[in-house]
């Protein structure tokens, strides 16, 4: 009889045990399934705070003209009239080409607020994209100079700002523009240029063939290149073709030209900066002209063509709207047939193109001092 109580005593205990331990088991489970529920509740509420700080934007401040404000560097992307008010019955301030940067202060459905020369001007919007605002992160001011893949050495360019003009165009424009800034004596904004005495060809053509050339040429020694024009379907006066140098601040504005004269045995190249008196600009004309006498030395060396030297005029536009170091090249004759023959071949473009980078690279390393 002991035996069988002790028997019921012990399966009470087994009992008593497995009713403990399930009850532990449903505790934590509980417990468990509360502390998830809390975390997920956590989650989703911290989320929806996330979701509503992201999205709550503060609404953007318009001007008494209507005119979202905004800070943003913007630039054109066709050759554009910049005008004085936002209409297109507006007078124009002045025309930009493509790829030309400005500061746009405001914006509204059709027309950008930009400013130009501390003046408020107006581009229609479409032809215009952002490059950046205020908002983005500010870039680091090291910059990006190029190294040649074998040396190592930083490129001479250096990221330095080259414009180049391809002079005259398809189309000569006839209408008249001051020569310089608040100049009386007007002067046609664009003429037709020469032509070939052999092959017909129009100094346009050869013009911006040549162009075309430095463009790969300065771009391999690591200079930004920005080019007037690419096409020979376009409509920009000299004074406007200027205005693109200076506001890029170029740090040499290089105009490609070909020369004509009533004398078919004339040859040679020559460049074209304004005088010490001139009366827009003289401020520059110690960088010009130093600019100008490296380039035809280099020109020279290069081809093996005649240097006739740097003339000195105030009779040129695009030279007296300009504000940066700027040089007329006028890399040969087209009037001299041998000569023509020279200038329309690809083989002498590359040395014309080698030979005004030389003396660009010569200029922006050495200085403003001249040598004859």
């Amino acid at each position: 009889m002991r035996k069988g109580y002790m028997r019921v005593i012990a399966c009470m205990l087994v009992l008593i045990l497995a009713f403990s331990l399930t009850g532990c088991g449903k505790d934590k489970t509980e417990n468990e399934k509360k502390k998830t529920t809390t975390e997920a509740t956590t989650e989703a509420t911290t989320e929806a705070i996330t979701t509503t700080e992201a999205t709550t934007e503060p609404e953007p401040t318009v001007d008494e003209d209507g005119f979202t404000i905004v800070k943003q560097t913007v630039k054109t992307t066709d050759y554009v009239n910049v005008r004085l008010s936002p209409s297109t019955d507006g007078d124009i301030y002045q025309q930009l080409a493509n790829d030309v940067e400005v500061e746009r202060i405001g914006y509204n459905e059709e027309w950008s607020k930009v400013v130009i020369d501390g003046n408020t001007c107006y581009i229609f919007s479409e032809n215009l994209t952002v490059v950046s605002d205020e908002k983005d992160e500010e870039e680091t001011e090291e910059g990006t100079t190029e190294k040649d893949p074998t040396t190592g050495q930083t490129s001479t360019g250096d990221g330095k700002i080259i414009v180049i003009d391809a002079g005259h165009q398809a189309t000569p424009n006839t209408d008249e523009e001051p020569v310089g800034p608040g100049s009386s004596e007007m002067k046609a904004k664009s003429s037709a240029g020469n032509t070939g005495v052999s092959t017909g060809i129009a100094e346009y053509e050869l013009n911006l063939e040549i162009a075309l050339q430095l463009e790969t040429e300065l771009t391999a020694r690591g200079y930004e290149v920005k080019m007037i024009r690419t096409s020979n379907e376009v409509d920009m006066s000299n004074a406007a073709r200027a205005e693109y140098a200076n506001n890029l601040d170029a740090a040499a504005f290089i105009r490609i030209h070909t020369n004509g004269s009533t004398d078919s045995s004339a040859s040679g190249c020559m460049t074209v900066c304004q005088t010490d008196e001139n009366p827009y600009n003289s401020d520059i004309y110690s960088a010009c002209k130093t600019l100008a006498t490296d380039v035809v030395n280099g020109l020279s060396a290069a081809t093996g063509a005649k240097s006739e030297g740097v003339w000195e005029t105030d009779s040129m536009s695009g030279i007296n709207w300009s504000k940066v170091p700027v040089t007329i090249v006028e890399v040969g004759y087209m009037t001299n047939p041998d000569e023509e023959a020279l200038l329309v071949t690809s083989e002498y473009q590359v040395k014309i193109a080698k030979g005004i980078a030389d003396g660009i690279d010569k200029f922006l390393t050495e200085g403003e001092s001249v040598t004859e």
